[in-house]
């Protein structure tokens, strides 16, 4: 007997031993309810009853028995009766997974129920932007982009015939000439147009090479070493390529180099354009038309001598048939003998454009335009502008 009662005593000491740390075990586990997840305590749970159905098994009797009431007493820390600490610990904790496990339950539903509640907003948007489209329709149907849209569907779907016969019963438009729409593009000069002086840092190019000629352009001074000459009764005064002619409100203009001059083909590094003569009129006719305005522009300027139409004929007209004729910035070229000379402008001669330093005036009733000794008049022919010369002075 002495020897069962020792092993007793020493198996409920190894127990008292053993069941504090099952008890502290249990408590961090669980974290006295405050635990997140319901596995952790069933875990705790199985050990602890575990451990209380085997007490008795190993016991056997009623030391055992109290010797495990008192370790579960201990470990609770509670001070109740220890009768009714075993049973309502198993209760509540029964209870806590009871209310853990719907908790879980409740988790995991509104997590399956959210994916479902983007389906939702995403549908909303859909039906909103079905339904736009028809609204704004509506809604903007009596502003000007929709008045415009309706008017050119309405245009679309008129008949074309019916249209024609409206416009085939009004009266025709009075169009003015092609030569006078073409006349208002350009600048318009009078009596009144004086010209530009030409700035010391400005150099004008002769004629015969690239750059700016600036003929027009007016000076005080003539440069020191200029040459004089006289040809067909006005003086001519020239340096260094540059000719100069006096100006009536004083000082002197750079002009186009007068007929005669005889320009080498290796000096002359300009572009020349072929001219082409008008054939409306035969030499006579226009030898008379210019004659005519030789009159007129005598009639407003005194100082000028009238030329005849034989003059026009017999120095100006004889050799247009057989002749090429070359045109640059206003000066007129014949190429004899390997060498460009200057000549006076052929009558009848038709060119796309006029220099900048025309003069604009007025003969019996019409537009011209004056460049030093020449005077152009714009003309269509085929549809497109030219400027025909018509007279020289």
């Amino acid at each position: 007997m002495k020897k069962m009662t020792t092993v007793v005593l020493m198996l409920c000491i190894a127990m008292m031993c053993t069941t504090p740390f099952e008890a502290q075990s249990q408590n961090r586990r669980t974290g006295g309810g405050n635990s997140g997840t319901a596995t952790k305590k069933e875990n705790v749970q199985t050990k602890s009853t575990g451990s209380s159905a085997s007490t008795p098994r190993r016991t056997g009797s009623s030391g055992s028995s109290s010797s495990v009431n008192t370790s579960r007493s201990s470990s609770s820390g509670s001070s109740a009766p220890k009768t009714k600490m075993v049973t309502p610990s198993g209760q509540t904790s029964r209870q806590n997974q009871m209310t853990t496990r719907p908790s879980s339950q409740t988790n995991r539903q509104t997590q399956t129920t959210r994916p479902a509640q983007p389906s939702s907003r995403t549908t909303a948007p859909a039906q909103i932007q079905d339904r736009r489209p028809s609204s704004s329709v509506n809604r903007n149907s009596g502003s000007h982009s929709a008045q415009i849209s309706r008017k050119n569907s309405d245009i679309g779907r008129q008949n074309i015939p019916p249209q024609r016969e409206t416009r085939t019963n009004r009266p025709p438009r009075q169009h003015r000439p092609a030569a006078v729409q073409y006349h208002s593009s350009l600048p318009h000069r009078g009596p009144e147009y004086v010209r530009p002086y030409l700035e010391p840092r400005y150099k004008p190019m002769p004629s015969y090479r690239y750059g700016t000629h600036y003929f027009g352009h007016r000076i005080t001074i003539l440069p020191r070493g200029y040459v004089t000459m006289r040809v067909g009764g006005i003086n001519y005064y020239y340096y260094d390529g540059i000719y100069y002619r006096p100006y009536l409100l004083g000082g002197y203009y750079v002009c186009r180099p007068p007929r005669g001059t005889a320009i080498a083909q290796t000096m002359l590094n300009v572009a020349l354009t072929a001219i082409a003569i008008n054939t409306i009129r035969d030499e006579i006719q226009r030898a008379q038309r210019a004659a005519a305005l030789s009159t007129v522009y005598a009639s407003n300027n005194t100082n000028y001598v009238v030329r005849t139409r034989d003059d026009y004929y017999n120095t100006n007209l004889v050799n247009q048939a057989g002749q090429d004729y070359y045109y640059q910035d206003g000066v007129f070229y014949i190429l004899k003998n390997g060498q460009y000379y200057v000549i006076e402008a052929p009558i009848g001669a038709l060119v796309t454009e006029i220099p900048s330093d025309y003069d604009e005036i007025e003969l019996d009733g019409r537009t011209y335009y004056q460049v030093e000794d020449t005077l152009y008049k714009a003309t269509v022919i085929d549809g497109a502008l030219y400027f025909e010369v018509v007279c020289n002075l």
